[in-house]
């Protein structure tokens, strides 16, 4: 399989697993801290840990697939997520359970940073603009589905059950990339691994204004949905006493909204708007959910929808600026895709660590928390966005 739709929904879905690994659980997370008597700030380090880990991971990724070539990376990766994920079903003590998330999220990481790089050997400017957008929809579908799916897993079958969940959706992915992947990088365009090369070319990337204004782009929205995954369990269900499973189903509001945004995004990139402006103006959008959060939060309108009004508001926005954003980053870097994806995976899951830490360490027992960083990333993602180069030959 070396292109056409396929190919699309293959990287889709081994994005959506990658993706699954961070959300999947998180409506267990008050659960965990029950069976293992911990407090919630311990069990939060199973996911601000795991996302830590999922960003730093792809700065070595990426250039290891320049390298090697995409398909050996990816099966290894999907080998150390299966067994990472078998660990976390058996752990017998939360920092095993701790320590297996964060050998998981090495391996949950290799997915969606390869499958942006197989996107740019095969296809390039608006086409790769397009297919990005499909990609990025899973990208958020995932983590917004994730808790609705594992809020029935949760309370039906129990917490472990959901790692149980993933082992065998890295068994498949490893079936499904073996029989139906072919390498998408030549002999001929691949790069020694050379660490004074690497750490030049990641340098001279961060300093790169046409790469690292939408790359903010990319981290700092993400941020707010880190936030807002890493502090929605505790609000909802142990503040408002929303039952684990229709927690879960609040996510599927983020899921529409989403993927009214990337379907909007899809459809006026290249037609109407250029990319610059499809992310200008997404990132706008985001700014004005996370306003109106914070604004409801202070001025005492705690409920549910006072929650999930501002962040249907935050999310389409995301849906029209990330995917461009992603483009934008990427594909100005044929010869170096791997790298540049793994730094743009940095920036995305490093965005979402530092907000999902920022929420712990401002407390989950209120909510204005979760509202004053979702507004934070929201305004940097718009003052980001803005000093995108919005030139033609920029783009």
């Amino acid at each position: 399989m070396r292109s056409g739709a396929g190919l699309i929904v293959l990287m889709a879905y081994l994005t959506g697993m990658g993706q699954l690994a961070v959300s999947l659980y998180l409506p267990s997370l008050p659960q965990i801290a029950d069976d293992f008597a911990v407090r919630d700030g311990t069990v939060q380090l199973t996911f601000t840990l795991f996302i830590l880990a999922f960003a730093v991971a792809q700065l070595v990724v990426g250039p290891m697939s320049d390298h090697f070539g995409r398909l050996v990376v990816l099966k290894s990766g999907l080998i150390v997520f299966t067994a990472a994920s078998l660990v976390c079903l058996v752990a017998p003590t939360v920092e095993i359970l701790i320590a297996a998330r964060v050998v998981q999220a090495i391996g949950a990481c290799v997915a969606p940073t390869l499958s942006r790089a197989i996107v740019r050997d095969l296809y390039e400017g608006e086409r790769s603009a397009r297919v990005l957008a499909a990609i990025g929809m899973v990208m958020a579908i995932a983590p917004a589905f994730g808790p609705t799916v594992g809020g029935f897993i949760a309370v039906g079958f129990g917490w472990r059950t959901v790692f149980g969940v993933l082992t065998a959706l890295g068994l498949l992915s490893y079936g499904l990339v073996y029989t139906s992947l072919d390498e998408t990088l030549p002999g001929t365009r691949r790069r020694r691994m050379q660490f004074g090369r690497i750490l030049s070319r990641y340098l001279s990337l961060t300093m790169d204004r046409r790469f690292l204004a939408p790359g903010l782009v990319v981290g700092l929205g993400m941020g707010g949905l880190g936030a807002y995954l890493a502090g929605a369990p505790f609000v909802f269900i142990r503040l408002l006493d929303v039952p684990p499973q229709v927690f879960g189903m609040f996510s599927m509001l983020n899921v529409g909204s989403f993927a009214v945004g990337s379907a909007i995004a899809a459809r006026l990139t290249g037609r109407w708007f250029q990319v610059p402006a499809m992310v200008q103006m997404g990132s706008a959008i985001c700014a004005m959910g996370g306003v109106l959060l914070l604004v409801a939060m202070a001025s005492g309108l705690f409920s549910i929808v006072g929650i999930l009004a501002p962040m249907v508001v935050y999310f389409v926005g995301m849906g029209l600026a990330l995917p461009n954003a992603l483009a934008a980053a990427i594909n100005r870097y044929p010869d170096d895709a791997g790298l540049a994806s793994a730094l743009l995976g940095f920036l995305q899951f490093g965005g979402w660590a530092g907000a999902s830490f920022a929420v712990a360490a401002l407390g989950t027992d209120g909510p204005l928390p979760l509202a004053a960083v979702v507004c934070a990333v929201a305004l940097g993602t718009l003052a980001s966005a803005l000093a995108i180069d919005r030139r033609p030959e920029a783009a």
